[in-house]
């Protein structure tokens, strides 16, 4: 991975260059941050740089995109980091048995080709539920266990292979079962010499004090909306398409993504929503419940995908209900199905729509069951629902959905 290659964050680059360029390597970083801001990505490349033996420099006639100096990509360290097969690059990982080729006292390095092959195809950026649906590990929980930490103490036993810098990448830290963290204090704190572990977070306010007191932490932002559309647009992605994508991502490089390369799912959400929120409407319980049911389909990553739809769809509903229509970017059916859903939006009950869709995406990257999951928030939805309708009586208005 080249510096040049990650979205945005081109000031934190910056940074990362001139600490090299000093001499100043932290024998332990954190790299921490939202969901889909390139912090794994920028790791590697960061990792890779330490490492290039004929860094480039744009002061010596080099295009770097902007940056002032980059890993070559050409040398023999260059080409097996951008592999990921460089002997003195090590990974750890959340994981768990899948029943299949994993059935007992799973580590990262049962799994070391698919993250390999994940990481090379999503260029180091998915998130948290696609690498979980990428093991097959069904409803089980992923952590970084006992047997990843004695492979980490087994890995400094040895000596370095050919790098200049040994480098331990350790993702998603937080899962990092607090039992065992004690096991790894003492090397954060005294590593071997020329070694370098990069440690990535979402979550900093999961991880031990005594683990983030041993590391010096490096924020990234999200990334800038036109960024992002600067790189879908690279990637081929339609004009209108990119910028709707990148200005509905939040700064979030996985959202934009699957917002360009899911548009066929994406139509299907708003016939869902309308059907999902028609049921709560009338608390059709047992057509809820087969609802709940065919949702499991979507998995993971595309359910989270369809909550964030539901509340935007939530939200175009409360900017109609307020006369701001023309900020409302729809076709003609979402709007009438907006327009007549919006009586039931209001500035008292939309923080109680927020909340569970909101609590519905937690959950999900909790793996939670899917079908009691979206049963449990249809109730909390029909409760929602009839409390507007009965607001709407005693106020005198029909209440149609």
């Amino acid at each position: 991975m080249l510096f040049r290659q990650i979205v945005g964050q081109k000031e934190l680059i910056e940074s990362l260059i001139k600490a090299v360029s000093l001499g100043r390597v932290p024998h332990a970083q954190l790299f921490w941050g939202p969901e889909g801001n390139e912090k794994l990505a920028l790791a590697l490349a960061y990792a890779q740089y330490l490492n290039c033996t004929n860094r480039l420099y744009a002061s010596q006639g080099a295009d770097l995109g902007g940056l002032s100096s980059d890993s070559c990509g050409q040398c023999p360290s260059c080409r097996k980091f951008e592999k990921l097969v460089h002997p003195d690059l090590h990974f750890i990982y959340p994981n768990n048995i899948n029943g299949g080729s994993v059935k007992k006292d799973s580590q990262s390095l049962d799994y070391i080709d698919l993250w390999r092959e994940t990481l090379l195809k999503n260029d180091a950026e998915f998130s948290y539920n696609e690498w979980i649906e990428k093991m097959d590990i069904g409803d089980r929980q992923a952590i970084i266990n006992i047997r990843d930490c004695g492979r980490i103490l087994q890995t400094l036993s040895l000596k370095s292979s050919e790098a200049r810098f040994r480098i331990i990448v350790i993702w998603m830290i937080e899962k990092l079962s607090p039992t065992i963290a004690s096991t790894l204090l003492k090397t954060l704190e005294e590593p071997e010499p020329q070694t370098v572990f990069l440690l990535v977070s979402e979550n900093t306010d999961q991880i031990l004090p005594t683990i983030l007191s041993r590391t010096q932490m490096v924020k990234v932002p999200r990334i800038e909306n036109a960024d992002i559309e600067r790189h879908l647009l690279a990637r081929g992605v339609e004009a209108a398409t990119a910028h709707r994508a990148a200005g509905e991502s939040s700064g979030n490089l996985i959202t934009a993504r699957l917002r360009c390369s899911h548009n066929e799912i994406r139509e299907n959400f708003h016939a869902s929503f309308a059907d999902w929120m028609r049921l709560c409407f009338r608390v059709d319980m047992p057509a809820l419940v087969a609802f709940a049911e065919r949702q499991k389909s979507l998995g993971r990553e595309n359910l989270k995908f369809f909550f964030e739809h539901c509340m935007d769809e939530i939200h175009a509903c409360l900017l109609i209900g307020n006369n701001c229509a023309d900020k409302v970017f729809a076709d003609a059916e979402e709007k009438k199905f907006w327009t007549n859903f919006s009586k039931f939006v209001t500035g008292e009950n939309i923080n109680h729509y927020y909340k569970i869709f909101d609590d519905a995406i937690f959950a999900v990257g909790r793996n939670a069951y899917v079908p009691t999951l979206i049963t449990d928030m249809s109730m909390e939805l029909c409760r929602v629902l009839a409390a507007a309708q009965q607001a709407l009586k005693k106020a005198g208005n029909g209440a149609k959905a």
